[in-house]
């Protein structure tokens, strides 16, 4: 059961991670002069839209990789081998 409890470790860290990554954003803002143009403000993960999709596609991988394995853990706990 301890590669159960490693393995949910991993999977929550990684979820937790990755959610703060991309979820924690990043605004600026160009004033322009008055009467000339329009202001404007750009609001992005600060890691970038690009690191977002890398970050939540590594983390995916790396959660799908715990299930499995918790999976397999428990099986062979249930078997009673280990």
């Amino acid at each position: 059961m301890d590669r159960v409890v490693a393995w949910s470790t991993v999977a929550v860290v990684t979820t937790v991670t990755a959610l703060f990554l991309t979820l924690v954003q990043s605004t600026s803002c160009v004033d322009a002069a008055t009467g000339e143009s329009v202001s404007s403000c750009s609001t992005e993960p600060v890691i970038g839209v690009a690191g977002a999709w890398i970050v939540c596609s590594v983390a995916a991988v790396v959660v799908a990789v715990s299930i499995w394995r918790i999976g397999r853990a428990r099986r062979s706990a249930g078997r009673g081998t280990d």
